[in-house]
């Protein structure tokens, strides 16, 4: 008989000369986080194509639109890439000799060699969209606050390409008017951040009532309008926390408002410093009650704009201010 010590050692002995067959790594599902960051990539990466293509074939455009279509192009460029990049797994390319593309894998789209600035627009207004939906659904606080900066840049782009152009707007691009303050506060916000957004609106309906009676024309008239809608947010601010003429109303009777800087600048600074403030609010609402918050970021940085603010990659983000461009 063969003992069991000389049955162990002849099977050691013999695996030394088995190779055992694994699969091939594959790519991993993404999660729904990792959904809505590709979506958003995808989204950008179409924008800045588009907006190279139409730079490159569109006829008849005079030099203020090409610029206008240049710097959608290059801030598509910085979205994608503060977004995370094109997802790459690491894993090896597949073999050429195929004709399959490998298990989940899909068919990339080609990069459009021509396009008019009505595709341009289609594409700011879609990316927005599909953003604006991401900025309510994802978990992730700084990701949403993201968001609601490109969302904002993209609408100004579209706007002035618009403008630029001759283009019709696209109609899903709906410009945020009104109040836009929920009735009820967003979940997830403190009582800390509440008060502050209540006297920054009430600040800013202050500093423009100042300004609007030292104005006249064209320039008293933009300030009172923005005058009577801050001051009306602040109100149902104050309305939706449940302070409004409480001893824990923020609200004072004046502010401060400096005498040596122009109105236009002070207003730029004014509604930056809002579309700062939402953009922040963002990232700590909750999910299912964003929207409102990237509304009134939105709608503060295109007054921005309005008032001579220029365009921007990254709205209401001070870190991005000095975001260098991107390279060609």
């Amino acid at each position: 008989m063969v003992s069991i010590v000389t049955s162990l050692t002849l099977l050691t002995v013999a695996g030394c000369g088995l190779r055992l067959e694994t699969p091939p790594p594959t790519e991993p599902v993404p999660d729904a986080q990792e959904t809505l960051r590709r979506d958003a990539v995808d989204g950008a990466l179409l924008v800045g194509e588009l907006a190279v293509a139409a730079g490159a074939t569109s006829s008849g455009l005079d030099a203020t639109s090409l610029a206008t279509l240049a710097e959608a192009g290059t801030f598509a460029d910085l979205h994608v890439t503060q977004l995370g990049g094109v997802y790459d797994s690491g894993l090896p390319e597949p073999d050429g000799d195929t004709d399959e593309p490998p298990s989940g894998a899909t068919e990339q789209p080609t990069t459009p060699t021509t396009a008019t600035p009505a595709e341009v627009l289609d594409a700011l207004a879609a990316s927005s969209a599909s953003m604006r939906e991401g900025i309510d659904q994802t978990d992730d606080g700084p990701f949403a606050r993201l968001l609601t900066s490109i969302v904002s840049s993209q609408d100004a782009s579209a706007r002035q390409l618009a403008a630029s152009t001759g283009t019709p707007l696209p109609e899903s691009l709906a410009l945020p008017t009104g109040l836009l303050v929920p009735e009820t506060t967003p979940s997830g916000l403190t009582a800390t951040d509440l008060s502050t957004i209540i006297e920054a609106e009430d600040a800013a309906g202050y500093a423009f009532e100042v300004r609007a009676a030292l104005a006249d024309g064209d320039v008293r008239a933009a300030a009172l309008d923005r005058a009577v809608l801050h001051r009306a947010r602040a109100e149902a601010w104050a309305q939706a926390a449940g302070t409004a003429g409480g001893a824990q109303d923020p609200r004072r009777v004046a502010y401060s408002v400096p005498a040596d800087v122009p109105t236009a600048e002070l207003a730029v600074q004014l509604e930056s410093s809002l579309a700062e403030s939402y953009a922040a609010l963002t990232a700590e609402a909750g999910t299912g009650t964003r929207p409102p918050l990237a509304d009134l970021s939105t709608e503060a940085s295109l007054a921005a704009v309005a008032w001579g603010a220029p365009l921007a990659a990254f709205p209401g983000l001070p870190e991005q201010s000095t975001t260098p461009p991107a390279a060609g």
